[in-house]
């Protein structure tokens, strides 16, 4: 379901023919990047996974061509988010702390912000995290059902949502992130859908509804936003990744087709019983995801945080912009058949 409150301002094309998203690579693997419960992309398509276990967690770095960087961070509670600045360096957010760490990607902490509480400028376990066009950072305050906004440093700037079901309202937010005109996309995770909202906290269009259906959501979680506009989520409770237009309009799911990375060759084949239980093995269900958690957008890819798999899954988006000039007028009955 897709309820309209105030349409959003539509990027520069008319029509997006999709050619195709076909899955590409994976990275990492279990012993490696155990349960990455939050990505993050570099610049050179290097992959930052923030781990999380029952207790503490760290940030262990792949290579585009799978290999390990090492790991870097530590001493948090619950870590839950990670997110990166424009000059890159990365954020991540303790919902057992209820705080944010400011960190560098050769391992040094630059600080921590944040303190518990339900006051303006205070944190109940936050999530998720994205940088605005301004250079401020806008973090999902969960347990305290709204959106806040901060200074790098974390000087308070403003704040929207409030507990309920209405449009406008939160249950629970998780994912977050920016539209390329500037609104703010929300994953509102107990809700089971998605929010719009301008850079000013009003709201604009709500996306889903509960269920297990095409284009329905259970438990949204990490959320992303490409280039075209089109929105990602993770729709964690059915075990996929749902895309849709820059209309809230449902384009398709993603499930998971991984094969097995640099690292899991490698490993499997200096490993003998490994080897032949995996010759021995059902194949199907390796290569889907189990318990996605997280999604980024690069460069017309989608990276996907397969947590209960230890791995991140990567697909190429291929489309290509249109103008009006190129299609026809939009007929009264669509209907699209293979040509």
């Amino acid at each position: 379901m897709t309820t309209d409150i105030e349409k959003p301002h539509p990027t520069d094309y008319e029509v997006l023919l999709r050619a195709g998203f076909p899955y590409e690579k994976t990275l990492g693997m279990r012993r490696i990047t155990w349960y990455p419960i939050d990505i993050e992309v570099g610049p050179n398509n290097e992959v930052y996974c923030l781990g999380r276990f029952d207790v503490g967690g760290s940030i262990r770095t792949v290579s585009w061509d799978d290999k390990d960087l090492g790991g870097i961070g530590g001493g948090w509670t619950w870590p839950a988010g990670i997110t990166k600045d424009q000059e890159g360096l990365l954020y991540i957010s303790d919902e057992g702390a209820h705080n944010i760490t400011m960190l560098r990607t050769d391992g040094e902490e630059i600080g921590r912000w944040g303190e518990y509480g339900s006051e303006l400028g205070q944190l109940n376990r936050p999530s998720h995290m994205v940088f605005d066009s301004d250079g401020n950072i806008l973090v999902s305050d969960t347990q305290n059902h709204r959106i806040q906004k901060f200074s790098p440093t974390g000087e308070f700037i403003s704040s929207f949502g409030t507990f309920g079901q209405e449009p406008g309202e939160f249950n629970m937010p998780w994912g977050i992130s920016v539209t390329p005109d500037e609104n703010i996309v929300v994953a509102d995770w107990r809700n089971d859908r998605i929010q719009i909202f301008d850079s000013s906290g009003t709201a604009l269009e709500v996306i889903g509804s509960s269920g297990s259906g095409p284009g329905q959501l259970s438990r949204p979680a990490g959320i992303s936003v490409d280039a075209d506009g089109d929105i990602y989520v993770v729709d964690r409770g059915n075990g996929r990744v749902l895309q849709f237009d820059r209309n809230g309009r449902h384009v398709e799911e993603f499930i998971g087709d991984s094969t097995l990375g640099e690292m899991g060759r490698i490993y499997i084949l200096t490993n003998l019983k490994v080897l032949r239980l995996r010759d021995m093995a059902d194949l199907e269900p390796t290569k889907r995801f189990k318990s996605p958690s997280s999604v980024r957008t690069q460069d017309g890819r989608l990276f996907v945080g397969d947590y209960g798999c230890h791995r991140v899954q990567v697909y190429k988006k291929e489309a290509y912009r249109l103008a009006s000039e190129e299609v026809m007028d939009l007929p009264k009955v669509p209907n699209l058949f293979t040509v």
